[in-house]
């Protein structure tokens, strides 16, 4: 039960690392002059973090809401990455359109 208790304080959090790549990498290609300067601006920093938020909010709540089913309780934190499946795709349309 103590394994659980971990999983479910420490996963969220690398989830929420693994949004911030993708938001950056979404920030990176959507402002079209490939730069990271958006990091260096109050504004457009506090923006950058709602950003990090939404993308991660999706992967989270899979999670804990699949930790709460006994069917999935195995699979909860392969199958909550499948949250990142809108945010993969949104990249993608920057990227090549």
């Amino acid at each position: 039960m103590e394994q659980n208790k971990w999983c479910c304080r420490i996963f969220p959090v690398v989830l929420i690392a693994i949004s911030a790549v993708l938001a950056a990498a979404i920030w990176y290609f959507d402002e079209g002059a490939h730069s990271f300067g958006f990091l260096t601006q109050k504004d457009e920093l506090f923006n950058y973090l709602g950003t990090v938020l939404f993308v991660a909010i999706l992967p989270i709540g899979l999670f804990y809401w699949l930790n709460d089913k006994e069917k999935y309780l195995d699979k909860a934190r392969s199958l909550a990455l499948l949250g990142f499946i809108p945010a993969l795709l949104f990249l993608l349309v920057i990227c090549f359109f």
